[in-house]
Order: C-alpha cells, then structure tokens, then sequence
C-alpha cells in the first residue's frame, strides 16, 4: 500500500517476478490509499501487507494498527524511503521493514522470513546460509543436490547455494527419503522415475548418475519401491 504511483508500481512488478521465478501462486492487490484498504479489508483475507510510511494524508502505522485490531495472523511489511519509522513497526510486530526502491533480495529475504515465522511442526525445514542470508528450505521441497564448482545447489522449488558441505547437509535430511548416488549428487528418491545403467531418470527427464562409490543407493532405490507397494 502506497500513495506514490511510481513506487507502487515498483513493489508490484518486485513481487510478481518474484511469484513467477519460483512458481508460487501470489495474488497482489494493490492501494494508493489506506481508506481503500479498510472499505474492503476482512480478517484472513490477506497473508501478507506492505505499508508504506505515508499513504495520503495518513499513516501507514495507524492503518497497520486498525488492521492488527481485527486480524493477528496478518504479516506486515513496512516501506520507505527513510529508516527512521523502522522503530514504530515494532508496535504492531511488523516482520520486516525495507527501504524504497525494493530490490529482488528484499523480497526474498522477506518470504524466508515468513516462512520461518509461520514453520509448523508438521513442514520440517532445513536452514543454510545462501551468500550472507541464512535460508530456511522446506525438507519435503527438496528434489535433489548436486555440486557445481566446489558450491552444493539445492534444487527445491527454486536452487539454492550454499557453500555447506554435501556431506553436512545429508546429516540434516531423512536418510530414507535422500540419498547420496555419486560425490557430487544426492536425490529425492520419491522424485526418481527410472533406474538405468547410467543412473536415476528423474521425474522431470534429468539423469542423476551413480558413482561406483555409491551402488547402495539402488538398494535403497529398490527398498523404497518395495514399501511403496507393500504400503498401498
């Protein structure tokens, strides 16, 4: 929410490439004024609000506080071009606060955000440092791991680097659900659609290969197929 068209504009296109360049499905509604919001506003309505700090002739804070009033599940991120509103957020637990104009890692850093925030027990997660930004990953979106120049890509929903070691990440994930097939390369097994003698054909067409090293992972490719079947 913005009263400047410009910036507005902006903060929309940000999160739409962001939605579109990691499949998600977002809706964006868009107000120039905080009287806009409020006539059409209805608890869980949204799941996240961006204010800006001046919206007309109000502020941002007072209608983040009349919204807080009727929904404590709402997420609110404050924008400006001034970091000395950060403070008042505070008030109405705002999750983040950005300054003008947001850059893609804004965003980004503001969905790992609520990602954390909302983590169930039943949505285990992984946390990884990506550059200087810790990233939470949820364990189930993970299709597989491979290493490209010394660096672990994690393929999820979108690929993920980080300079942690294979080894150390597959201490953190379900042993029975990925595996490691070759030095560089670990896969979801439920994602493999055939085996061959060339390795793992993934769901999506991708070869993972199979490292002499590695041959017990067909083991546990067959053991796999095996409960699924016993399990139906």
């Amino acid at each position: 929410m913005d009263d400047d068209p410009k910036d507005l504009g902006h903060l929309r296109d940000v999160l739409e490439t962001y939605a579109e360049t990691r499949n998600m499905d977002m809706e964006v509604s868009a107000f120039s004024s905080g009287s806009d919001l409020m006539k059409v506003f209805q608890p869980g309505k949204y799941e996240l609000i961006f204010f800006d700090n001046y919206i007309g002739n109000g502020l941002g804070i007072d209608f983040a506080r009349a919204v807080r009033r009727q929904d404590e599940e709402v997420e609110f991120v404050f924008v400006s071009m001034s970091p000395e509103f950060a403070v008042s957020g505070f008030e109405v637990r705002a999750l983040h606060y950005l300054l003008n104009p947001a850059a893609a890692e804004d965003i980004a850093k503001v969905f790992d955000r609520i990602w954390k925030h909302t983590q169930k027990t039943e949505e285990p997660m992984i946390e990884v440092m990506s550059g200087y930004h810790p990233v939470l990953i949820p364990i189930r979106s993970i299709r597989y791991i491979e290493i490209v120049n010394k660096v672990c890509c994690i393929h999820s929903d979108r690929v993920i680097e980080t300079n942690a070691q294979l080894k150390k990440l597959l201490e953190l994930l379900p042993p029975d659900e990925i595996v490691r097939t070759h030095s560089s390369f670990a896969v979801r097994l439920s994602c493999i659609r055939a085996m061959d003698k060339n390795g793992f054909i993934m769901d999506d067409g991708k070869v993972i290969p199979i490292g002499r090293a590695y041959y017990d992972c067909k083991s546990a490719y067959i053991e796999y197929l095996t409960n699924k079947r016993t399990n139906r």
